[in-house]
């Protein structure tokens, strides 16, 4: 009697078992895996890396325009006073304020033959605060010449020959220029303050030019995938 009982709970405990496995590999059998189909997934991760890159390039495009607007800033004229750390300029604009400080770089380098003083034409490049001071990173001393008044000019160069170059000013203005007489190198795109005169037909005649050391940022052209992934998708019928 003992034996069966034992027999039978054997037989229920492997039943039980048994109809465990089957339960627990239902889940495997039901719903077989079938290798993903990757093409749609990767054509929209394509596109979030283009649409990604086009962002970063608005954003570094972005922030080359606000540094252009801190950095790309000159007066150009006469002093009409100097103190120890502001000069006061004569302008084609109007007045204009130069802070100075022991950051300024003055060129020619000060000395006792070189100076600054009222009348002295210079060019100054730094930033410009919300009123309109400057804060002299250089101080360009300009040449100058007792016959007749110079002209001074400050712009992007755009085209470059032998013997003639011209300029676009921040107002958009081309300005023709010989360059005959300046032995420095120019290149397109290169941001410079030119000193001469006006002839008869505009033209300046240049005696002196600074090349500021800035270069005109190239504009940044969306790749054709980063413009492919802004499109709106299309829908399938």
């Amino acid at each position: 009697m003992i034996f069966k009982r034992l027999v039978r709970k054997r037989l229920a405990f492997s039943l039980l078992l048994f109809l465990f496995l089957q339960l627990y590999a239902i889940p495997y059998t039901l719903y077989p895996v079938y290798a993903a189909d990757s093409t749609p997934s990767a054509d929209i991760q394509k596109k979030l890396d283009a649409l990604k890159m086009e962002i970063a390039s608005k954003a570094a495009k972005l922030k080359e325009q606000i540094n252009k607007k801190l950095q790309n800033k000159a007066y150009v004229g006469v002093i009409k006073s100097k103190s120890a750390t502001t000069l006061t300029l004569a302008t084609r604009t109007g007045t204009k304020i130069v802070n100075i400080n022991q950051d300024t770089v003055y060129e020619p380098p000060l000395s006792k033959k070189v100076t600054l003083k009222e009348e002295d034409s210079v060019a100054t490049l730094g930033d410009v605060d919300e009123t309109g001071v400057l804060t002299a990173h250089k101080v360009v001393k300009l040449p100058i010449t007792q016959n007749l008044p110079q002209t001074h000019f400050w712009g992007t160069i755009i085209s470059v020959s032998e013997d003639i170059a011209t300029i676009r000013d921040k107002e958009g203005k081309n300005i023709a220029m010989s360059i005959s007489k300046i032995d420095t190198p120019l290149k397109i795109d290169q941001i410079i303050i030119a000193t001469g005169f006006l002839n008869k037909n505009n033209i300046l005649n240049a005696k002196f030019i600074f090349v500021t050391g800035q270069v005109k940022p190239k504009p940044i052209i969306a790749t054709s995938s980063a413009q492919e992934a802004t499109k709106s998708p299309t829908k399938k019928p």
